[in-house]
């Protein structure tokens, strides 16, 4: 496989976490702030704080899970329905590792929720054998993939199912608790570049090894089956988030639309 083929891959798994951040925040601004009353609720209510606390508690999670691989203890993590600002938070403790970077670590926990919450809803699929399991981005043409996807699974889920309205519900209130919040992504911007920085530079260090290296053709597989995996992990929530949006469109301008 040719470098450029590699950082090829690298660069569609970043565009596949732009796509699917941007349709993370257009769910949670368009279809679950519209259940958020007219008096503007700090936090948004109670009923958008019970109907988000799933894909809530998956987002402060996955900070934790950041923080710990990162080599940070987590203090507390505080649910959106005991926040005063109705957000939630995950706060951190002391090192347990001592090489810990204190900026490392707050930004892979910022980016944390995108992939977390990505697996989250694949093994939500598969527990409730939901047919969605098979939905790709083609790199090739990603956007007709997206569609074919998207309008297969809408085609193929069974309304009749609550195990089907149960899984929907999660890609609702997960997928518009994926994107990183602003701070986040003031946080988590100097992590993404290091270690984009550094898988490129594993890759095209790699390279520079003859070809019949272990170490070049070690590295170039797992790196290659890292992204593969990524590639997927994110495409599956990309269609699952859209298929969200889809279906929360018209209930939520309507909802917008009575309330003026």
């Amino acid at each position: 496989m040719p470098p450029s083929e590699l950082l090829t891959k690298l660069a569609f798994v970043a565009a596949q976490g732009v796509v699917l951040f941007l349709l993370s925040r257009g769910l949670f601004a368009w279809a679950l702030e519209a259940l958020a009353s007219r008096r503007q609720v700090r936090g948004g209510g109670w009923l958008v704080r019970a109907v988000r606390l799933p894909g809530n508690l998956v987002h402060e999670i996955s900070h934790a899970i950041g923080f710990l691989v990162c080599g940070y203890r987590v203090r507390r993590i505080i649910p959106c329905i005991f926040d005063r600002n109705g957000t939630g938070a995950c706060q951190p403790g002391e090192k347990w590792l001592p090489i810990a970077l204190p900026w490392l670590a707050a930004g892979v926990a910022s980016l944390a929720p995108l992939l977390v919450g990505a697996m989250v809803l694949s093994g939500a699929a598969q527990f409730l054998h939901i047919p969605l399991g098979q939905a790709t981005v083609a790199a090739e043409d990603p956007a007709r993939s997206v569609l074919r996807a998207l309008y297969g699974g809408l085609m193929a889920l069974d309304y009749r199912s609550p195990a089907t309205w149960l899984f929907l519900y999660l890609a609702f209130t997960i997928g518009a608790e994926l994107a990183p919040s602003s701070t986040d992504i003031a946080l988590g911007i100097p992590a993404l570049l290091a270690l984009g920085a550094l898988t490129a530079a594993v890759v095209l260090g790699a390279y520079q090894l003859p070809a019949e290296a272990p170490l070049r053709e070690t590295v170039v597989r797992e790196v290659g089956r890292g992204l593969a995996w990524l590639s997927r992990i994110f495409g599956f929530a990309i269609i699952t988030t859209a298929t969200a949006v889809v279906i929360t469109f018209l209930p939520a301008s309507l909802i917008r639309a009575i309330r003026g």
